[in-house]
């Protein structure tokens, strides 16, 4: 606050213009206005001072010019903060005032008695006012040590706000490093769960797959069952067929054996009977004329020889037709059984070759069973190790999510026995088509 301060003296001016900047010294202007009369004479301006009093005798308005004066220093001094100067002042100004007041007191009205008492009072408001300065002072000095105390606290304050700025800049990039790495991770999960949509969907339709496979299987190994039964029912009913064609051939050995017999018996027989016609013959001619009982017995001979002779050649005309029947007939039974083996023998090739069919079949799904296994083992650890990754990921997920969504009460897809059984079954069925 700024004072501009004009001062007159009695007989002489004095120009005093200072700038002075009060501080907390308001609190004493502010215990200055609550004084008497005299100081409130004392505190006002000069204007108002002559419109307080409109008199006409020059000595009042000397005394009221000679308290303006006084005003006007208390005001400087105060502002200035001192008071022992202050005092000293008034004490040197009361002095000059008395003598002028005793010399005028018979001129002047009681009002400067009242002035006089008032002065007084003054001094006494100046004292408190000087004992009122000291505490003020004291609690200002108090007051600085605490701004002291306080500016240091606020400098450790400061220093520690700073560190926690550099503090909460790193935990911002922290932070930023990551959220990049939740927003990677996240991307992360995204894809793989795109990957677990389209493995859903091949096993779906693996599934399908697996279950025409599974029922073409089925159908296949009822096929084989009934094949080998099949087969085993031919493999009796041809062995039933060797013993037959083993007995047939027998029993054509022995009736060639018994036709040739034959024949050579009835060529025998053909032989003797001519042999005992001729040697009958040459005995009747050699008997020449013998009685006529040798001639009936010619007779006889000759009617009974041709008689035996044709006797004899429809009999070996009709053993003829019987050995030729027979012989057809032979020959019929061989041309048939010769195709019927020749049938049983194309029927053993196509049955050898079903058989060597199915052993390859066989063989080929044993290998693919192999290869199927192998390729579950391979899957189970590419599962197992796919887990790992999941559970790892989800774990980080949680670490750096605290408050997302808890998603542990959920069984885990890849750990369901069903979509390991799903994957086994689909894993199958690509080998085997692969191999086909």
């Amino acid at each position: 606050m700024r004072a501009g301060l004009f001062v007159k003296a009695t007989g002489w001016p004095v120009l005093i213009f200072k700038r002075v900047y009060l501080g907390d010294n308001q609190k004493v202007f502010g215990l200055v206005k609550g004084l008497s009369t005299v100081t409130l004479f004392l505190l006002c301006p000069w204007d108002a001072c002559c419109e307080l009093l409109p008199w006409s005798l020059e000595k009042i308005r000397q005394f009221i010019k000679e308290l303006w004066f006084v005003r006007l220093i208390i005001l400087s001094f105060l502002a200035e903060g001192r008071i022992s100067a202050l005092w000293g002042l008034v004490m040197s100004v009361s002095k000059k005032l008395v003598p002028s007041s005793s010399a005028s007191s018979s001129d002047l009205d009681p009002l400067l008695k009242d002035l006089t008492e008032k002065k007084l009072s003054f001094r006494k408001n100046v004292v408190s006012l000087a004992a009122e300065l000291k505490d003020v002072r004291n609690k200002l000095s108090s007051q600085e040590q605490l701004f002291a105390r306080e500016s240091q606290t606020r400098k450790v304050a400061e220093t520690k706000a700073m560190s926690m700025e550099e503090e909460v800049s790193k935990l911002q990039k922290c932070l930023l490093d990551k959220d990049e790495q939740l927003r990677s991770s996240t991307h992360s999960t995204e894809q793989y769960l795109s990957e677990l949509d389209d493995l859903r969907t091949q096993l779906s339709s693996t599934q399908v797959t697996a279950e025409a496979s599974a029922a073409s299987a089925k159908s296949a190994q009822q096929q084989c069952l009934s094949l080998l039964k099949e087969l085993n029912e031919k493999d009796s009913s041809l062995k039933e067929h060797e013993l037959r064609v083993n007995k047939l051939g027998e029993q054509l050995d022995l009736l060639q054996k018994d036709l040739q017999a034959r024949e050579l018996s009835q060529r025998q027989l053909k032989d003797e009977v001519v042999r005992i016609e001729t040697d009958i013959m040459d005995a009747v001619a050699k008997a020449g004329s013998k009685s006529t009982k040798d001639n009936e017995l010619l007779k006889i001979l000759s009617d009974v020889s041709p008689r035996n002779v044709q006797n004899l050649n429809n009999l070996l005309n009709a053993k003829d037709t019987e050995i030729a029947r027979l012989r057809e007939e032979i020959r019929i039974l061989s041309v048939h059984w010769t195709n019927k083996t020749k049938e049983l023998e194309s029927q053993l090739e196509k049955h050898r070759r079903t058989d060597q069919e199915l052993k390859k079949r066989v063989l080929k799904l044993e290998f693919c069973l192999q290869e199927s296994q192998s390729q579950m083992r391979k899957l189970k650890r590419m599962g197992e190790k796919r887990d790992k990754a999941l559970k790892e990921l989800m774990d980080q997920v949680a670490m750096k999510q605290p408050n997302g969504l808890c998603r542990d009460s959920k069984e885990n897809f890849w750990e369901n026995q069903g979509f390991k059984f799903m994957a086994s079954m689909s894993m199958l069925v690509l080998v085997i088509i692969a191999k086909r």
